[in-house]
C-alpha cells in the first residue's frame, strides 16, 4: 500500500531500497528451514514439505507462495513444489552453494546491522557495544555459532584458497608463514600448488587443535610445521614469505601495526610480507567491498583499504610497499619488503 502512494520515482527507488531487509530475511528463514534440501528432484506435497522439515503446514503454505515470488522453488499445482534453478543453488549440497555463507552469519549479523547507526556516530565495534567482548570470544561461549562461522568459511575457502595459492610467487627452497590461518586450509594448498616449498601456520593453541588433517599426516606433512602463538603478540622468524589472508581487514591500523612490525622484527631482510585483502578502488562496481568495510566496522572494528592506505600503513611499519601483485577473484596480493640489514 505505501508503494502504490509513491508517485515519486527517487522515493519509491528509495523505499524499495529499504525493504531490501525482507528479501534477505526470505532466504534466511528458507535456508534455516532447510526447505531447498528437502525437496529432491520430483515435485514434493506441501504436507510432505511441513513434514520433512517440522513446519506448520498452513504457514509454510504462505511461506512458499511468497518464496515462488522470489523464484525460490515453483508451484506446479496446487500446494505441490518444484526446484527452480535458484532453489537448487540453496541446498547444502550445491556446488559453490551460498547456504552455508548465510548460515556463517547467524542471529548476530542481524543485531549487527541495525547498529549501524552507532558505529557510524562512534567508530565502534557494533559486536562489542552491544556483546561486551569480540566475536572470537562469543564463538568460544556459544559453540553452535562458532561452527557456523567457521564452515561459512571453509566454503568460502574452498573457491578462493586455490586462486590464492596459484598467484602466489614462491620459489623452491621457500619458507612461508602463515599468521592467523585458522585451520590452515591456505597453506595446504599453497604446498599443494609448490612442491618445493615448507610452510609453517602461526596459531593459537586451541585453533591449531582443528588443524587440516592432510598437514599432519600425508605427504604434506613433512613440509609442514606449527608454531603456537598470538601474531599481534610474537611471529617466528626465519621466513622467506609472510603470508597473512583476510585477516588485517578486521583490525584497526594500530592493530595492523602492531602485527607487521612483528614481523619486521622477526624476519630476515629481504622477505616478503603478502597481504591477501579485497581492495577499494574507488570505482563504481565495488558495491560488495564498500559493504564489506562498513561490515568490518561493525564486527571488529576493521576496515577495507585502498592500495594508497596499504602503502602508508607498510611504510608506517617500517616496510617497503611492493605493489599489488597478483589477483585471486576479488582479493587482491599486496605485497611488502623486509628492510636489507
Amino acid at each position: 500500500m505505501a508503494m502504490a502512494v509513491m508517485r515519486d520515482e527517487a522515493a519509491a527507488a528509495v523505499f524499495e531500497l529499504s525493504t531490501g531487509v525482507h528479501a534477505s530475511a526470505v532466504v534466511r528463514a528458507a535456508v534455516q528451514l532447510g526447505l531447498a534440501d528437502a525437496v529432491n528432484d520430483e515435485p514434493v506435497t506441501l504436507e510432505e514439505l511441513a513434514s520433512a522439515v517440522g513446519a506448520r503446514q498452513d504457514t509454510l503454505g504462505r511461506f512458499m507462495r511468497l518464496l515462488t515470488v522470489y523464484g525460490i522453488f515453483a508451484e506446479v499445482a496446487e500446494e505441490r513444489y518444484e526446484h527452480t534453478p535458484t532453489s537448487r543453488a540453496l541446498r547444502s549440497d550445491a556446488s559453490d552453494g551460498p547456504a552455508g555463507i548465510i548460515r556463517l552469519g547467524g542471529d548476530w549479523n542481524w543485531i549487527l546491522w541495525g547498529l549501524l547507526a552507532h558505529s557510524i556516530k562512534t567508530g565502534d565495534s557494533a559486536f562489542q557495544a552491544h556483546y561486551g567482548q569480540d566475536i572470537f570470544a562469543y564463538f568460544d561461549q556459544n559453540r553452535q555459532a562458532g561452527e557456523a562461522f567457521q564452515h561459512g568459511l571453509a566454503v568460502v575457502a574452498r573457491r578462493e584458497d586455490p586462486m590464492v595459492a596459484d598467484a602466489l610467487a614462491v620459489s623452491d627452497g621457500e619458507r612461508v608463514i602463515e599468521l592467523a590461518g585458522g585451520k590452515g586450509n591456505l597453506l595446504r594448498a599453497v604446498l599443494e600448488r609448490h612442491p618445493g616449498v615448507t610452510g609453517t601456520l602461526v596459531e593459537t593453541e586451541q585453533a591449531l587443535e582443528t588443524v587440516d588433517p592432510a598437514l599432519r599426516e600425508g605427504p604434506l606433512a613433512a613440509r609442514f610445521s606449527a608454531f603456537t602463538g598470538d601474531c599481534q603478540t610474537t611471529v617466528p622468524g626465519g621466513g622467506d614469505v609472510y603470508l597473512i589472508k583476510q585477516t588485517l581487514h578486521m583490525w584497526n591500523d594500530e592493530t595492523c601495526l602492531r602485527v607487521l612490525g612483528n614481523i619486521r622484527r622477526a624476519a630476515p631482510p629481504g622477505a616478503r610480507v603478502v597481504v591477501v585483502e579485497q581492495l577499494l578502488t574507488g570505482g563504481p562496481g565495488e558495491r560488495r567491498a564498500r559493504l564489506m568495510d562498513v561490515h568490518m566496522l561493525l564486527v571488529a572494528g576493521g576496515k577495507e583499504r585502498t592500495e594508497k592506505e596499504f602503502a602508508e600503513l607498510f611504510h608506517r611499519a617500517g616496510l617497503s610497499f611492493g605493489g599489488v601483485r597478483g589477483e585471486a577473484g576479488d582479493l587482491r596480493l599486496i605485497e611488502a619488503v623486509t628492510p636489507e640489514a
